[in-house]
């Protein structure tokens, strides 16, 4: 990132941050401080690490390499915090990195893996996203629950659609190109944006990558443990949310923290998440559990009393990865 993006960023993290210091309610923050158990906080903890053990199953899975799970999840662990806080999802970048640097993976391939892990997390965290709408009982949840099957047909099926659409992609961008090439010598004019037959390959092998990934057994296992991830996740936000809202009276129930967590993480892929997600999170948050019956203050207080225990958690997990990771890296 530029120097001026960077300037930017820190000004509408700090923009953010501000709003919501302004509008949080501090007696939430000393009660959560006060009589918070620290067993149940160390079991959320240990519940969302499982997750991150999931995904690097997932991976191995996606991947088709005999890769080791404990490798892989020191990269979850580095990726998962690289993406907590770096701005405008640029830690996805991180994934491919560690892939190549220390297990030698392809881009294409690394690429290809991310791509249908970020459609299948999609795909399960709606098809959750709209169970919880429907047992929250949100205005029109009939139509939501006609909209769970639909998702959860495209997160089984789709494999077989993308295995007809993806062999497509390479002709298509072939075809372009030498459009582009033979309108370029009608105009007589320079082919500046046809594109090099490297980019072509690369797409080539993105889309065989894809194809070899998204098959059978191997694609329905992936979404399996994508749905198991964020039930999993969706659980550890209950027992810390319950600790926050306990002190509060609110009647929490995990079908709650599913609906108002769900709209916090899909603030994370907006363009303007900022560092860290500070604002954008707790927004996705706040709007949901207000919609829920809770107080203005109270929601905006424990939406940030909640990313920031998160923000600690992938710090905990990431930072000892970071040690680990090239020793794990040199062994294999």
């Amino acid at each position: 990132m530029k120097g001026k993006s960077i300037t930017l960023v820190l000004l509408v993290t700090l923009v953010l941050l501000g709003i919501i210091l302004s509008q949080m309610d501090y007696r939430v923050v000393g009660l959560f401080l006060k009589r918070a158990s620290l067993p149940v906080i160390l079991l959320s903890f240990a519940t969302y690490t499982v997750t991150y053990l999931l995904r690097a199953i997932r991976w191995r899975i996606l991947l088709g390499l005999p890769l080791s799970i404990p490798s892989l999840f020191h990269i979850v662990c580095l990726h998962t915090l690289a993406n907590n806080l770096f701005p405008f999802r640029t830690g996805e970048l991180t994934f491919p990195y560690f892939l190549d640097k220390f297990h030698r993976v392809q881009l294409p391939s690394s690429l290809s893996s991310l791509f249908l892990a970020r459609v299948s997390d999609m795909l399960a965290l709606g098809s959750l996203f709209l169970a919880g709408l429907v047992a929250v009982g949100f205005p029109g949840e009939k139509t939501f629950a006609l909209a769970i099957p639909v998702l959860m047909i495209l997160l089984f099926f789709s494999p077989k659609v993308l295995a007809r659409i993806l062999p497509l992609i390479a002709p298509i961008s072939k075809l372009r190109a030498k459009g582009e090439e033979e309108k370029a010598k009608v105009e007589k004019r320079g082919p500046s944006f046809i594109p090099h037959p490297s980019s072509l390959k690369s797409l080539e092998s993105f889309s065989q990558e894809l194809q070899d990934q998204w098959k059978g057994k191997r694609m329905v296992t992936a979404n399996l443990l994508s749905l198991a991830i964020w039930g999993v996740k969706f659980l550890a936000f209950f027992f810390l949310a319950l600790e926050m809202t306990k002190p509060l009276g609110y009647p929490l129930t995990y079908w709650k923290v599913v609906v108002g967590t769900s709209a916090s993480e899909l603030t994370t892929v907006l363009p303007i998440h900022s560092i860290g997600g500070v604002g954008t999170y707790e927004a996705g948050w706040t709007g949901a559990f207000i919609l829920m019956g809770m107080g203005k203050g109270e929601a905006v207080a424990t939406a940030f009393l909640f990313h920031m225990t998160l923000l600690l958690f992938s710090v905990i997990l990431g930072l000892p990865s970071y040690i680990m990771i090239p020793w794990r890296g040199k062994r294999e």
